[in-house]
């Protein structure tokens, strides 16, 4: 359990304050002094106490890699390019309207209906786009699921929506989320404050693929361009393409990537995980295959809730390619490297990598590029 007393003054001084925080929502909707604000996380009057939940939740302080991986999957961190996986497959949707909808194969949208519907959960926290910016809400039907079909690129405070969840009776909750809310949600599971918040509750995670997500900066850029209401999907072609496409309501716009990563949320260099290590099955696009989703199997109840879905004819599933896969592992495996080198550049030193805590035959495995099995083919 992490006991780090720390409260809200130390979570400004050690993560709001000097660009740390990734706007994952996980320290707000648990008490007045925190809010969301215009891409950021807003503190609104001083608290006093020196031992709180929003210190302890956040995934920008104290992580210890090895006590998180032991909870969720029965062994310590070992620094794998895409975690600990069971089998890695493709899947898309077989509902018409599923897929009218979806970014591309439906997955998610088809799994976490499906979990409503066997009430494996009994609602899901999702992110919706309001008037262009993205927010956490509560979906618990079907209408509610695929309103939030699609992709978003901007980060969000998603978690908010999973603290100010109010359950009732032996209610259970599942969310899908990017790399950083999992690993803020797997934090919350370590925390000495657990019993406070909803945790208990949380019975599955599915975790978005993700390299980097756009700070407010990127909305205000296109606000100068078309009215935010007016967007219902981003997307980013795979190369050669090197746009960001902006699909609304009379048509697409292509940004040129070069104008658009300039714009990242500065703490996204920061982060080891491309596909959201903490969940209980990953969920990204099959890159070059048009229509169809990578899926990364990690927990038995991932597994469990997928061959579900396709037993019951949901879905439907083939095999990665080689060449896809080898690809993922080596992008996956880049952006631990980078992100490494830029917390050591932070501090000078590999044994302080400033929210991170890892075994030091992990930093260097990762930082060598020494070879570490990944299977799952």
């Amino acid at each position: 359990m992490t006991t780090e007393v720390a409260g809200l003054q130390q979570l400004q001084a050690q993560v709001l304050d000097i660009g740390l925080c990734t706007l994952c929502g996980a320290c707000a909707g648990m008490c007045p002094y925190l809010k969301p604000f215009q891409g950021k996380i807003v503190v609104t009057d001083p608290c006093p106490l020196t031992l709180s939940r929003c210190y302890q939740s956040c995934p920008r302080t104290g992580v210890d890699m090895d006590l998180i991986s032991r909870m969720l999957f029965g062994v310590p961190y070992d620094g794998k390019p895409l975690g600990e996986v069971r089998q890695v497959i493709i899947a898309r949707s077989r509902n018409p309207e599923i897929l009218k909808r979806a970014q591309y194969g439906g997955t998610v949208s088809t799994l976490v209906c499906m979990a409503l519907q066997r009430e494996t959960v009994n609602t899901a926290v999702l992110t919706k786009l309001v008037n262009g910016s993205p927010t956490g809400v509560i979906a618990s039907s079907r209408e509610e699921v695929l309103a939030c079909s699609g992709s978003n690129y901007l980060v969000s405070p998603t978690l908010e929506a999973f603290n100010q969840w109010q359950p009732r009776d032996n209610e259970t909750i599942g969310v899908v989320g990017t790399p950083c809310q999992l690993l803020a949600l797997a934090k919350m599971r370590t925390s000495s404050l657990a019993q406070q918040s909803n945790i208990s509750r949380l019975a599955l995670t599915i975790g978005l693929f993700c390299t980097w997500g756009l700070s407010q900066s990127f909305s205000k850029m296109l606000a100068e361009r078309l009215p935010l209401s007016k967007v219902w999907k981003t997307d980013i072609p795979p190369p050669p393409a090197n746009v960001f496409q902006v699909y609304t309501t009379e048509g697409c716009i292509s940004i040129p990537l070069d104008q658009v990563r300039p714009l990242i949320q500065p703490a996204c260099t920061l982060c080891l995980d491309m596909t959201a290590e903490m969940a209980d099955l990953s969920v990204g696009a099959a890159e070059g295959i048009e229509g169809w989703n990578t899926v990364l199997i990690r927990t038995k109840r991932g597994q469990e809730l997928l061959e579900a879905a396709v037993t019951e004819g949901l879905l439907e599933t083939g095999q990665l390619p080689e060449t896809n896969f080898n690809h993922l592992v080596e992008s996956a495996q880049l952006k631990k490297r980078r992100a490494l080198q830029n917390l050591i550049e932070r501090t000078g030193r590999r044994d302080q990598l400033v929210y991170l805590r890892l075994a030091p035959k992990t930093t260097h495995r990762i930082l060598e590029g020494q070879d570490v099995r990944q299977g799952g083919e």
